[in-house]
């Protein structure tokens, strides 16, 4: 709990008042290895701090995984959509390493948020947060020739090369395994 109490204070000063509630609303799970926190279609009723562990979030095209991001260590897992609109996701979170989680339900939160301004404000650091990824993963899919993306993957995000599978790397910069591979040049 203390490092999540931590994380929460890096983001923005979280006031005693707010930090007693969280640590009495915020609850320890672990989810092994393959496991999902949330499957697409269901209703995202949870936001997590990942103590442990990596997760991955991919949706389904065509029957191929298309996976959007990767969150390790000392970050919040949020599908923002779901979770504060209460609609089915269109994502799926799977653990991808054993992880060790605290999760916080969607009421919970919601009730925070009416009544802690640094609430708030942690919350729009983590909508800006959750944007930045997306503006990641656009600029390594959509903006850059295959051959150059193992390349982008490698400099923004090197702690994960040796802790991702390849077919997830391929995944998320929407190659084949085969291309990935030329591109890494093997």
């Amino acid at each position: 709990m203390e490092e999540l109490i931590s994380f929460l204070n890096s983001m923005h000063p979280v006031s005693g008042s707010l930090e007693a509630e969280l640590r009495d609303r915020f609850r320890f799970t672990k989810k092994k290895k393959n496991e999902f926190l949330l499957y697409e279609g269901e209703v995202c009723r949870y936001a997590w701090y990942l103590q442990k562990g990596l997760v991955r979030c991919y949706y389904t095209r065509d029957e191929r995984e298309v996976t959007m991001w990767f969150l390790e260590e000392d970050h919040m897992i949020v599908l923002s959509e779901s979770l504060f609109h209460q609609k089915k996701s269109l994502f799926n979170l799977q653990a991808i390493e054993d992880c060790e989680l605290y999760a916080i339900h969607y009421h919970d939160i919601e009730a925070m948020l009416r009544r802690y301004p640094e609430a708030r404000q942690l919350h729009q650091t983590f909508t800006e947060y959750y944007s930045r990824l997306k503006d990641l993963k656009i600029r390594a899919t959509g903006m850059l020739a295959a051959k150059d993306r193992y390349r982008y993957f490698e400099k923004h995000f090197p702690q994960l090369l040796n802790r991702v599978k390849l077919e997830y790397i391929a995944s998320y910069l929407d190659l084949s395994r085969r291309s990935l591979a030329r591109a890494r040049g093997f």
